[in-house]
């Protein structure tokens, strides 16, 4: 039968009972497959496959569906497709035909051999009447759906296996999916198996500190910055942990069957933990991109007139902070006017931290570089705590040089520049070098001059080249400013900066703390540099005694490089390089300033110096007054103490002291009572011993006089140098004539209240004196402010071995570290009453062992009275004033 004989509505036909007769055939095999898989899946509702250990969940498993599979499609790759017959029977009985309609439609007329044409013309007009009445009767042919279960035994079995899979599935209720899957995939669990403990929190990332973030099974969305870290520590787990989402992720194997995972979060998503099919936790993260900084320059860059620091204006921005700024110059070489990207140099900013919004100007000395004066188009680049990165807009400026005036040192830079951008090699810099060896020079300058043509001859890298030539440019210039001495001075220095800044380098390149040999290295190294500056500062100094400035040397431990050294040693053993290269061309700075400077600087710095010399003096003069004065104070309690009868202090010793008066108490402390309490409770002075005591009198009289003459003078310099009077000071002069009348009338009481008065009066005015002291400090520092007064170096805090440099990275903020250490020290040998606590024979506040308890008692007596409101407001006053150190050191 052909089917492009047939009508396309009964060429459909056909198609179709071919598909379900095809369907049919195979269902027979298949069907036995689809049966074991129910089955199968009753059982895994049921629990059993997944009760299995792994491997004979998947050989069990394996062995039966394969082989079900393998026969079945065995079978129905050998099965016939239907036969023409087969599909038209198929049509008649589902249509309800006793004939198969489609052989009736495919049939021609048998007509035979002698028939005319016209005969044969009829007949044919008669078979198509025929057929058109046999498609007109065809009209409602129509197909039954396939006949999957031909018998009632496989309707009824598979009706059972569909009942069973309803009814547990319905009883596993929300776990059914779960079982279906643990039961068909060997390595999965279902809800019988108990899930592993689960670990997992967040960490922020550097630039957003923070503290990490636990995580439980579900959690609600979490917002995040960008480059959090996720850590998730599975335990007990006899499988991999597996995190899905959006998150790359490393897992790491640990001890006891236990699982860790670590990933970066980049992107906004969900993640989920899943361990042998079964979901640990479903996180909703939300990322927030981190932004890059906001980089600009705030004023033109470059140097400013003889200066050779260049300036780099800037201010950064970023939320969660800036982690690098940096500078990018390509230098214009002339006679190009354009830059170039070849010799393009990139110089590191310094940041406090990581700020988020900060402003400031960077002064680097660049002079050192080929590129030195200059012009440059440069920007700013800054790098943010997540890695993102911006730059400003370019900006052209000229970079800072040291003025050369000698013409050698000239050349040599002009060579160094040649050489760098490539414009000659080093075979025509020895040419020129050799040149200049020729000219009328002085062996110091020569001999350099000759060993560098023969190294360029020989060959050497360009770099050592251009270090060589840099130093002996400089020494040139130096010669031919400041002499030999102390350009020779200059270059020793030079030298060990050098040595010093390659060391820090290597032991840069090695992450671990250096060792011991190295660290005395190190050390010994930083110290024959710091002799060399002190050397160098004493040849200065010398010139300027030469110019008629007489400016004594101060060194000691008051010079900045004192502090910078112990600070570039710190660094290089906490491996930070970059702090430690800083602190060390800090140190080698003040030497240059030296160098440079000129006569009104160094006529500046001799004033300043001789102020501070004398400010230091007053300093000193005024701490001696306070001492001499409490020594007086101590010599008029003793003598007060000492004119008390004998026999009041026999009877007090046993009385109780809650039934003692106030002066009782006092007097037993060896302390005077107040004037308001003596008329009624202090018992009459031994005449006699007060008598005794007229010798001591006297010479605390003299000493009080010369006292006042001392604060008298005191006031005057302190006027003379800072320009303002001191107060304070006045009232104590006046004070001490009180002093004076009360020695003279022996009233040793009130000599104590008065002395009391002078020492509160000294007190005041050692304030005054240090604020004076500083405004007159800032407003005259110049240049060379850093040095410190000579006398520094000698100063009780150093001679105790404390430093007496600030601790603070500003080289200049050493010079008044010693301004108020003196004065503003506690004596630790008083107790809180100011008196002594040594136990020499003649201090006055010596107290037996077993007199200590009732001393305490007394001093708790006071206590009591000074907060009983029913006494007189004079005596409160008086034990309030005497208590308040006390109570302070409680």
């Amino acid at each position: 039968m052909k089917a492009a004989l047939l009508p396309p509505r009964f060429a459909r036909i056909q198609r179709k009972a071919y598909r379900r007769l095809r369907l049919e055939q195979c269902w027979h095999y298949a069907r036995w497959p689809v049966l074991l898989a129910g089955l199968w899946g009753c059982a895994a509702l049921l629990h059993l496959p997944q009760s299995l250990p792994d491997g004979i969940h998947l050989l069990l498993e394996g062995l039966t569906f394969g082989s079900v599979l393998i026969w079945a499609g065995r079978k129905i790759y050998h099965l016939l497709p239907p036969s023409a017959e087969q599909i038209d029977h198929r049509i008649a009985n589902d249509s309800g035909l006793s004939f198969p309609p489609l052989a009736a439609l495919t049939d021609r007329p048998a007509l035979p051999e002698s028939l005319s044409e016209d005969e044969i013309h009829k007949e044919g007009q008669l078979w198509t009447i025929h057929r058109q009445r046999l498609l007109d009767s065809l009209a409602a042919l129509r197909l039954r759906p396939p006949h999957l279960f031909p018998h009632w035994t496989g309707w009824l079995t598979a009706s059972i296996v569909a009942l069973c899979l309803f009814t547990l599935g319905g009883i596993a209720g929300p776990q059914a999916g779960l079982r279906f899957k643990a039961g068909f995939i060997p390595g999965m669990d279902d809800d019988a198996a108990a899930l592993p403990a689960m670990q997992a929190w967040i960490d922020r990332p550097t630039y957003a500190p923070g503290p990490p973030l636990f995580l439980t099974a579900h959690n609600l969305p979490l917002s995040l910055p960008e480059g959090a870290q996720l850590h998730v520590v599975v335990e007990s787990s006899s499988a991999s942990p597996h995190l899905h989402g959006a998150i790359q992720n490393r897992r790491t194997y640990l001890k006891n069957g236990s699982w860790q995972i670590e990933g970066i979060l980049r992107k906004s998503g969900t993640v989920s933990l899943s361990v042998r099919g079964r979901r640990l936790g479903r996180w909703h993260l939300q990322i927030s991109t981190d932004t890059p900084p906001d980089v600009q320059w705030t004023a033109k860059a470059g140097a400013t007139s003889q200066d050779w620091y260049t300036n780099f204006p800037w201010s950064v921005a970023q939320p969660h902070g800036v982690a690098t700024l940096e500078a990018r110059l390509q230098p214009i070489i002339p006679p190009a006017h354009k830059p170039d990207p070849a010799h393009a140099v990139t110089i590191p900013l310094p940041l406090e931290k990581q700020p988020t919004n900060a402003t400031g100007t960077t002064r680097l000395d660049l002079s050192d570089s080929p590129f030195a004066g200059l012009k440059v188009v440069g920007q700013l680049c800054a790098r943010s705590g997540s890695g993102k990165q911006n730059c400003s807009p370019f900006q052209t400026f000229r970079l800072g040089h040291r003025p050369m005036h000698d013409p050698l040192s000239r050349a040599l830079l002009d060579l160094r520049l040649h050489l760098a951008v490539g414009q000659i090699d080093q075979k025509q810099a020895a040419h020129i070098l050799a040149l200049l060896t020729e000219l009328p020079l002085s062996p110091d300058l020569s001999t350099p001059l000759v060993s560098l043509q023969r190294q360029a001859t020989l060959g050497m890298s360009d770099q050592s080249l251009m270090e060589q030539l840099w130093f002996t440019a400089l020494y040139a210039e130096d010669k031919a400013q400041s002499g030999q001495a102390i350009a020779a001075s200059m270059l020793h220095v030079r030298a060990l900066q050098n040595a010093i800044r390659l060391h820090l380098l290597a032991l840069g390149e090695h992450p671990s703390p250096p060792p011991s040999d190295e660290q005395q290295k190190l050390h010994d190294e930083l110290g024959a540099l710091k002799t060399a500056l002190d050397e160098h500062m004493a040849f200065i100094f010398q010139k300027a005694s030469q110019n008629g400035l007489v400016m004594p040397l101060p060194g000691g431990k008051g010079m900045p490089w004192i502090r910078l050294a112990g600070q570039v040693q710190s660094d290089a053993l906490a491996g930070r390089t970059a702090q430690a290269l800083e602190h060390l061309r800090n140190m080698v700075e003040p030497a240059e300033q030296l160098r440079q400077a000129t006569l009104p600087d160094m006529q500046a710095l001799a004033a300043s110096m001789q102020a501070q010399a004398e400010a230091r003096t007053q300093r000193l003069a005024l701490r001696d007054l306070i001492r001499q004065e409490t020594d007086l104070l101590n010599h008029a309690q003793k003598r007060l103490s000492s004119e008390q009868p004998s026999s009041d202090d026999r009877e007090s010793q046993h009385k109780d002291v809650s039934q003692m008066s106030t002066a009782e108490l006092l007097s037993q402390l060896g302390m005077a009572p107040a004037a308001t309490d003596k008329s009624s409770s202090t018992s009459p002075l031994n005449q006699d011993v007060v008598l005794l005591h007229a010798d001591d009198r006297q010479q605390d009289h003299a000493t009080q006089y010369a006292l006042r003459l001392l604060a008298q003078a005191l006031n005057h310099r302190g006027e003379t140098l800072t320009k303002k009077k001191m107060p304070n000071l006045l009232k104590a002069e006046k004070d001490m004539g009180s002093v004076l009348n009360s020695l003279a009338t022996r009233q040793d009481e009130e000599s104590v209240k008065n002395i009391q008065t002078v020492l509160n009066d000294l007190s005041q005015s050692r304030h005054d004196m240090s604020k004076n002291q500083s405004e007159a400090s800032q407003n005259s520092k110049g240049r060379l402010g850093f040095i410190p007064p000579p006398s520094s170096s000698t100063a009780p805090d150093e001679q105790n071995g404390s430093p007496a440099a600030s601790p603070d990275d500003d080289p200049n903020s050493g010079q008044d570290e010693d301004n108020h250490d003196e004065e503003q020290k506690q004596p630790d040998n008083q107790d809180p009453l100011g008196r002594k606590m040594d136990d020499s024979p003649d201090s006055d506040a010596h107290i037996p062992d077993h007199e200590r308890n009732r001393t305490h008692d007394i001093e708790r007596e006071l206590q009591r009275r000074a907060s009983d409101r029913t006494r007189p407001q004079s005596e409160l006053d008086y034990l309030n004033r005497l208590l308040a150190p006390l109570r302070q050191s409680h």
